[in-house]
């Protein structure tokens, strides 16, 4: 399988790498530190010194800690250390979504156009700037993904089981990564099929395929949790816990619900209404400026981060994916096929699970959702004879709608005059009610609630 890539397109995926970097990273010194960013550290250091899981996000696999703690010992307990790696990986899931968009369209406009989609949109910033491992759900299955298509072109053994890990580290950092997983190994198992062979042959193939993908992933999800083993637990206690992990993980036992109206927390209204992920928190250090014992100006405590999907493209991905669906279908289009079946495999467990499914998770489906429209946009522009134009001007309107969402998804909403009161009225109040009491705030001197904790 040979893939034709212009000579320009490297260079125009270099900028939008850049892009993303500068987006991913602007003003991240000045953005407070949450809860959540403090949790992460302190897990990473429990882990990794003591084999304790917690105190966030327990239930989930390991992955995070042992990246963490290693960026904590390298770059310090600031941002680097802290955001360092979810600053990296959402950087690189730019080039990566252009790269697998370009083997599964074989266009380099589509490609181009799905990463700057993918740079630009809230969701990804305001996760990239985080602690907390959601971005991992893009990263690792994508590279994974990656790499599958370079051992197609190449049938370099060694593509194959760097792919193995890859979807490894994407398990080891929620189970999500198992669904593009899975949908992987059908490719690939009929793409072996077609090569054709002698029996013997076949067996091979499929044999090695399937300790590649089986096998491979499976071990390194299970090194993740060495140093829980070194704490004193065997091997045969192990089950025990991912029981207990999946257990959490599916009801959600120990969850308590937020304190405000949240309602874009089931995965079947994605991609039918605007949909955010709100995440406001006290801030964990102290404003500038504030004169010792001078109690600190409401505003100034606390932060709303919204990672609000972009409706221009958000609310085109189901007809985005009927379009690219229906291509496969009657084309016999594998690259249409197998995102299809991306999409679909990664979404539909998530409504159908009984609990609240939050937007973060939605990042797990996001990679897929991109390509497709990506590939309706430049599909409806081409039948225009002016396409560029009406390209350009599709851009332009997504363009201009991220441009206030992004300072959403950092958590400096309050600065824009006409948000500032409703951010204020719909995500703060409960912490207004918490404050010290102090003239012209009310409340009483309870002291600051503990910030929601992200609970997929």
């Amino acid at each position: 399988m040979k893939i034709a890539i212009s000579s320009r397109t490297p260079l125009y995926l270099g900028l939008l790498t850049l892009l993303a970097l500068v987006l991913n990273t602007v003003l991240i010194t000045s953005q407070p530190v949450s809860h959540d960013d403090f949790d992460v550290a302190l897990s990473a250091i429990n882990y990794m010194e003591s084999g304790q899981l917690g105190p966030t996000m327990w239930n989930h696999p390991c992955l995070r800690n042992i990246l963490v703690y290693w960026a904590l010992r390298a770059f310090g307990s600031g941002v680097l250390g802290v955001k360092g790696v979810s600053l990296l990986l959402g950087t690189l899931c730019t080039p990566l979504v252009g790269l697998v968009a370009l083997r599964i369209f074989r266009d380099s406009r589509v490609a181009l156009l799905a990463a700057l989609l993918w740079a630009c949109d809230a969701l990804v910033i305001e996760f990239s700037r985080q602690g907390i491992n959601d971005i991992y759900l893009a990263f690792f299955p994508l590279a994974a993904i990656y790499l599958a298509y370079r051992f197609r072109e190449s049938g370099n053994q060694g593509w194959l089981l760097a792919c193995g890990v890859g979807f490894g580290l994407g398990l080891a950092s929620k189970w999500s990564g198992l669904f593009p997983l899975a949908v992987t190994f059908l490719l690939l198992l009929f793409a072996g099929h077609r090569e054709g062979g002698s029996a013997g042959e076949r067996l091979a193939r499929y044999a090695r395929l399937g300790a590649t993908l089986g096998i491979v992933p499976v071990l390194v999800y299970l090194l993740t949790f060495l140093p829980w083993f070194g704490r004193g637990y065997s091997l045969s206690e192990w089950p025990a816990l991912q029981r207990a992990m999946f257990l959490e993980t599916s009801q959600h036992q120990g969850y308590h619900p937020k304190q405000w109206n949240d309602t874009d927390n089931r995965a079947y209204k994605w991609f039918v209404l605007p949909s955010v992920f709100v995440d406001p928190f006290m801030n964990m250090d102290s404003p500038d400026g504030n004169p010792v014992g001078k109690l600190p100006d409401f505003e100034e405590s606390v932060t709303v981060e919204l990672g609000y999907a972009n409706p221009l493209v958000w609310l085109l991905v189901w007809p985005a994916l009927f379009f690219v669906i229906r291509r496969g279908a009657r084309e016999r289009d594998e690259g249409c096929c197998y995102l299809g079946g991306l999409f679909l495999a990664a979404y539909l467990p998530l409504v159908a699970s009984p609990r609240p499914i939050w937007m973060n998770t939605a990042l797990s489906v996001l990679p897929y959702a991109i390509m497709a429209v990506a590939f309706l946009v430049w599909n409806v522009a081409q039948r225009f004879p002016r396409r560029q134009l009406v390209l350009g001007l599709y851009l332009a309107a997504v363009l201009l709608v991220a441009s206030p969402l992004y300072l959403l998804a950092i958590g400096k909403g309050t600065k824009i005059p006409f948000l500032k009161e409703q951010l204020v009225e719909q995500y703060m109040v409960q912490f207004r009610k918490n404050m010290p009491a102090k003239p012209g705030l009310g409340g009483a001197p309870q002291g600051a609630p503990a910030s929601p904790r992200h609970a997929d």
